[in-house]
């Protein structure tokens, strides 16, 4: 193996342990209510690990920056999505737990519409006029057609931007901002491809209808590039789907995981999935029996419901 190869190795490694070092020591406090307030031989400790985390940060940082040409401290991602997948189930338990309903709320307005089902119908609408220009059998209604679409992709255009980037907290791990992140990175590319449809739309192919003279083959050209967007635009869509079903599962997922020191005062369990190796606090085990259903999927999963049951769930565990 070559020089290079190790060293570049080597720097992988250093940077997965320095952001799993910062989403430890962030979670950790979170989990247990914030930071604690220390007394003298913490701040010791604390001000020692925190000085450790932002050296090995700053060493990293400056390591890829000489390697690939990019300002010091600049976040090097090599793949976003998988990252944000991976990293939000990943995170501790009792941290998904306690922003929950927030992270769900934030899944909702990015999701106000199934823009997946959006898309496919645009794309089929301009399949149907590419074929009737081939054909020089132009429907009536073709042009109806493409102003619903033109409709549907401005609701598409409705969708929450990229939101301005947060100040780090702790070596810049916090679970809302990276779920934050995640949905609105999804939807920035998805709102950009939807929008050059639409302005493809409205300001060419729809103005051809109207013209003294129509003008199949340059219409047909237009709908092939049309057809070309909205292909990216599906594939983005499918992305953001993806995105708000990961940050569902991790807000819903909870099999296996340790809740003992989850505050539950309060919380919305409603829908959560859990299994017999999940911990519960132990105030409130009967509880949370009680109120939960078995899945329908037969693996020993149950479903925490709204209202308690008068008997013990009857699922094979």
């Amino acid at each position: 193996m070559s020089r290079d190869r190790v060293d570049e190795r080597l720097e992988t490694l250093l940077a997965r342990a320095h952001q799993q070092l910062g989403i430890v020591v962030y979670d950790g406090l979170m989990g247990s209510g914030g930071p604690p307030e220390l007394r003298d031989p913490d701040q010791m400790l604390g001000s020692l690990l925190a000085a450790a985390h932002r050296r090995t940060g700053e060493a990293v940082a400056g390591r890829l920056a000489r390697r690939h040409g990019k300002e010091h401290g600049e976040r090097v991602v090599a793949d976003g999505v998988a990252r944000a997948e991976n990293l939000l189930m990943r995170r501790l338990a009792v941290v998904r737990l306690k922003y929950r309903q927030r992270a769900m709320d934030c899944a909702r307005e990015h999701w106000p519409l199934n823009v997946v089902t959006v898309i496919e119908k645009a794309v089929d609408a301009v399949q149907e006029l590419i074929t009737g220009l081939e054909e020089e059998d132009l429907v009536e209604t073709a042009c109806d057609r493409l102003v619903q679409v033109s409709r549907s992709m401005g609701r598409v255009l409705a969708l929450p931007g990229s939101a301005t980037q947060p100040t780090p907290a702790l070596g810049g791990y916090d679970y809302l901002e990276e779920v934050e992140e995640y949905l609105s990175t999804c939807s920035a590319r998805l709102v950009a491809q939807a929008r050059r449809s639409k302005q493809l739309l409205d300001s060419e192919l729809i103005p051809h209808f109207h013209a003294p003279e129509l003008s199949c083959l340059g219409m047909l050209e237009l709908a092939q590039d049309l057809s070309d967007d909205l292909d990216l635009a599906h594939r983005e869509a499918l992305s953001l789907s993806r995105a708000v079903a990961a940050v569902k599962e991790a807000s819903t997922d909870f099999r296996g995981a340790d809740l003992r020191s989850a505050d539950l005062a309060g919380a919305d369990l409603e829908g959560i999935r859990w299994d017999a190796s999940t911990v519960w606090p132990p105030e409130w085990k009967e509880r949370i029996w009680k109120a939960s259903l078995a899945a329908a999927n037969g693996h020993g999963e149950l479903i925490v419901g709204v209202e308690p049951h008068g008997s013990t769930v009857a699922v094979d565990l």
